[in-house]
């Protein structure tokens, strides 16, 4: 009798209550992101916390998202190579993929219609897995910042971590915009 005035009571109440609410409404499902790509998404001489799909997450939670940014990026990858490597560079349950790939192609002699090609190749892909993509290139991606010594590691061309934060102040809005969609989606 006096467990049953004890649960009856109303703290008691109230914490069924909350514990009722708080599981039926549960917290916000992560997104899962995959960047995948050559040395650009790598990140290439630079520590693992300042590269592009680091920072990139870092910024999106700052904006309040749930997201996990995965980084499939391969030094000296192709779009050739990396439409081979599709299905590891994108773990399962990804909902949005971020694609830098290219400047490998162009350095070997290979057509913008053929990167075009293959890159369409991989969004098909991805979209039949229903995943969202973007694509980052010209003008998002000037490669003459390559060249400014101010957003690249000395001596080597590729991004600093000046350069990735660049990088993603480009590209966040339009890759918030695809994690919003994901979420809507899976709601």
């Amino acid at each position: 009798m006096q467990l049953l005035r004890r649960l009856l009571s109303p703290s008691c109440f109230v914490a069924l209550c909350v514990g009722l609410f708080v599981s039926a409404f549960p917290a916000s499902a992560q997104v899962q992101v995959a960047v995948i790509g050559d040395s650009n998404v790598y990140g290439k001489g630079v520590a693992t916390s300042e590269n592009y799909p680091s920072q990139l997450e870092a910024a999106l939670k700052a904006r309040g998202l749930n997201v996990s940014v995965s980084n499939g990026g391969v030094n000296g990858d192709t779009s050739a190579g990396l439409a081979a490597r599709l299905d590891s560079a994108v773990p399962a349950g990804t909902r949005v993929a971020v694609i830098w790939v290219g400047v490998n192609d162009v350095r070997r002699g290979v057509s913008r219609a053929e990167v075009l090609s293959n890159v369409a190749g991989i969004v098909s892909r991805l979209r039949a897995r229903g995943i969202d993509s973007y694509f980052i290139k010209p003008p998002v991606y000037d490669v003459a910042d390559h060249k400014n010594p101010a957003l690249t590691i000395q001596g080597d061309g590729h991004f600093n971590a000046a350069g990735y934060r660049r990088m993603v102040a480009k590209t966040l809005g339009t890759v918030q915009s695809l994690v919003v969609k994901a979420k809507k989606k899976a709601a």
